[in-house]
């Protein structure tokens, strides 16, 4: 949980439609999201924040999702959404940095189940685990 006790979900995709409706999917759900159109805005907002989950989309200008989860030590509980395949040498360099794998267009109920029990998971202190 966020030092303000409100935990924060970051939700990190180039596509403007995708990232506001699933933001605003997330909103209905009584989540505090913020949001990155880019790899790069994700990184900066991920040093400035206290985010407990991260919603990451794969395929992004300037920094993809991979490079992202490549380029922190220290990770948000995290939720890949791509509308593609995840390569199985991506997800073997990845390993237990992803608690989930979606695959987009994801149905509404599936994000909100995804992001709760990945909330859940932050909360017990569990590190990142692939489902």
């Amino acid at each position: 949980m966020s030092s303000e006790g409100i935990d924060k979900v970051l939700l990190a995709d180039d596509d403007t439609g995708v990232r506001q409706t699933a933001a605003e999917i997330l909103r209905l759900a009584g989540h505090e999201v913020l949001e990155a159109q880019d790899g790069m805005v994700a990184l900066e907002m991920l040093e400035s924040n206290q985010i407990s989950v991260l919603v990451l989309d794969v395929l992004m200008p300037r920094a993809d999702g991979i490079a992202v989860l490549e380029a922190l030590d220290a990770l948000p509980v995290t939720v890949v959404a791509s509308a593609f395949a995840v390569e199985p040498d991506a997800r073997e360099r990845l390993g237990t940095k992803v608690f989930a794998y979606l695959k987009k267009p994801v149905p509404p109920d599936r994000l909100i189940e995804a992001v709760e029990s990945a909330l859940a998971h932050a909360s017990q202190g569990g590190a990142t685990a692939a489902e």
